[in-house]
């Protein structure tokens, strides 16, 4: 898999519509997201956030719309869910290196994500054997293999507390900083400014600048 191309990243979405259960759930979103860029996208469950982010990430397809991602090489986004991806045998170190070599990533990164989201207490430990706050973490580990520049995240800061919160969002701010962009769909104000919120409604779509 090839690493990032020099090239500042850039997302841009035209048109785009949706449909789930051949009931049409989004229409009519357009927005971009360059260097620097955090956008929120916030909405009732059910309303077509999870569905947005799957499209993004290229894990779905939109009824009608593009979306073009700069660089467009797979290994220059991140994607998150719902679900962490881990393997519960596995120990957390295990499976931080089983996703560095899904991405092609040097093996190093394992544990620069290790010492970027504080897991060396656990490193060692299956992941079946951790709580819900704790394969949080780990799931979100995954974003400090490789340099990609855009993350694509779905509630991330679900069964993290306060503490771990705030280092998450720590990590985020870092990100952008470097010239990053994320998207992430939330239910809570994310501990840095959000550039963008796209507001999710049955059918319709709305984006409005905001500060939060």
């Amino acid at each position: 898999m090839p690493q990032n191309s020099s090239s500042p990243a850039r997302l841009v979405v035209s048109d785009l519509a949706a449909q789930r259960g051949g009931r049409l759930i989004f229409r009519g979103l357009s927005f971009a997201a360059d260097p620097g860029d955090a956008i929120t996208v916030t909405g009732p469950n059910g309303s077509g956030k999870s569905t947005l982010l799957r499209i993004l990430a290229g894990l779905a397809q939109p009824k009608t719309g593009t979306v073009i991602r700069t660089p467009c090489e797979n290994s220059a986004m991140r994607f998150a869910g719902h679900k962490d991806g881990l393997k519960g045998g596995l120990t957390v170190e295990e499976n931080l290196a089983f996703w560095a070599a899904i991405y092609a990533t040097p093996a190093n990164d394992v544990k620069r994500a290790i010492d970027s989201f504080e897991l060396s207490n656990v490193q060692n430990m299956p992941v079946d054997l951790l709580s819900a706050g704790w394969r949080r973490r780990v799931g979100l580990g995954r974003l400090a293999l490789g340099n990609a520049p855009i993350w694509i995240l779905d509630e991330p800061y679900t069964a993290l507390d306060a503490e771990n919160t705030n280092r998450i969002d720590g990590i985020f701010s870092n990100h952008l900083a470097g010239g990053g962009i994320i998207i992430l769909a939330t239910h809570q104000d994310p501990g840095f400014l959000a550039s963008q919120n796209i507001v999710m409604n049955t059918y319709e779509v709305s984006a409005q600048e905001v500060v939060w």
